[in-house]
């Protein structure tokens, strides 16, 4: 699923995809954060699944000590701009 959810950020133009069984663990807070993309059947199951992203400011995130995580971030930084 994580790698179904990772491929479709780039057809949804997102940072960030996560599904609703996902959200629904998040505290109150973080779940105001959150805005619904669409819903979809995703290969290899028959039950729908609820796609949200986190609307966060990307920009003034502290860098992640992650090389391929920074990478990943220019790169839709520079599909945005």
């Amino acid at each position: 699923m994580a790698a179904r959810l990772e491929a479709a950020t780039k057809q949804f133009g997102t940072v960030l995809l996560i599904s609703g069984s996902l959200k629904k663990i998040m505290s109150d807070e973080m779940q105001k954060c959150c805005r619904e993309i669409d819903t979809v059947t995703v290969k290899g199951s028959i039950k729908p699944v609820r796609l949200f992203t986190i609307d966060i400011d990307t920009d003034n995130l502290e860098p992640s000590k992650d090389p391929l995580l920074n990478k990943r971030l220019r790169d839709k930084k520079t599909l945005r701009d």
